[in-house]
């Protein structure tokens, strides 16, 4: 279980502190990472779950300036299968999934699990999919960038104010081997005109970071894309469920979320 404990333990820190000025430090440096990574999945290698998301909501949430509280992974799955759509429907859309206020990325998580769910292991291909999400929160954007990296995934990273435009950086992550199994680049992209009217950045609040880590590009061949869009039955016959474990009902997340409220409540007390 990846606990503060845990965490504390693989970096050598002792301290929520020292454990985050370590994920800032790792950022750029992809040996390190890639390190940090293995460390990671030697504990726990289930990545169909938020790597830091119980971490940050204990140690680094603000829950009052900010609001952060995160969606629970059942709901994040439920909306990732709502969303999923057909290969050539899929296809005519710019990103695979956005998220505007993507926290530590729970949401596009569960969505790149439903994607790969969605194909067979010859037809899936990360190149074809490209994630992007905003985010506001200056505490939140480690966790965020080593969660897609972490993935193997392709995405845009805005470090900013969705609505306003007012923006620090824009974040590149890029899976350069195209392997599922392989670890994301970190790239900045430039503070330049045609960056700024692609991500609609309207005001640059930082300086530009120059950090580029993609070389060659390497796409893997792979057959075409098996999706197809989830089919609901809204008049299914009586006994067409056989496995009712497999259908979360909105008590079972209800439950789920007092659970949680009461433990917040009982160690504030």
């Amino acid at each position: 279980m990846l606990d503060a404990e845990t965490f504390y333990k693989i970096t050598n820190t002792t301290q929520h502190a020292e454990f985050e000025a370590y994920l800032k430090e790792i950022l750029f440096k992809p040996e390190k990472r890639e390190k940090f990574y293995n460390a990671i999945l030697k504990v726990d290698c289930d990545v169909y779950k938020d790597t830091f998301k119980d971490y940050f909501e204990e140690y680094n949430a603000e829950r009052k300036s900010h609001k952060q509280d995160y969606t629970p992974d059942s709901v994040s799955k439920i909306l990732a299968m709502l969303t999923r759509s057909d290969a050539e429907t899929f296809q005519k859309a710019g990103y695979s999934a956005y998220d505007p206020t993507a926290g530590t990325g729970s949401l596009l998580i569960q969505k790149w699990r439903d994607d790969q769910l969605a194909e067979t292991l010859w037809s899936y291909a990360p190149h074809r999919y490209f994630y992007r999400a905003d985010e506001m929160a200056d505490n939140v954007i480690p966790y965020l960038l080593h969660n897609l990296c972490i993935r193997g995934m392709n995405a845009i990273v805005v470090h900013g104010d969705c609505l306003e435009g007012r923006v620090k950086q824009v974040y590149f992550i890029q899976n350069s081997k195209d392997d599922f199994l392989r670890y994301s680049d970190v790239n900045v992209m430039p503070h330049s005109k045609m960056v700024a009217e692609e991500f609609e950045v309207k005001e640059w609040l930082q300086d530009e970071i120059k950090h580029i880590e993609s070389g060659e590009v390497i796409w893997h061949r792979a057959l075409p894309m098996q999706r197809k869009a989830l089919e609901i039955n809204p008049n299914p016959m009586p006994g067409e469920y056989s496995n009712q474990n497999d259908h979360l009902q909105l008590k079972d997340v209800a439950s789920v979320e007092r659970s949680k409220k009461t433990r917040f409540i009982q160690k504030a007390q």
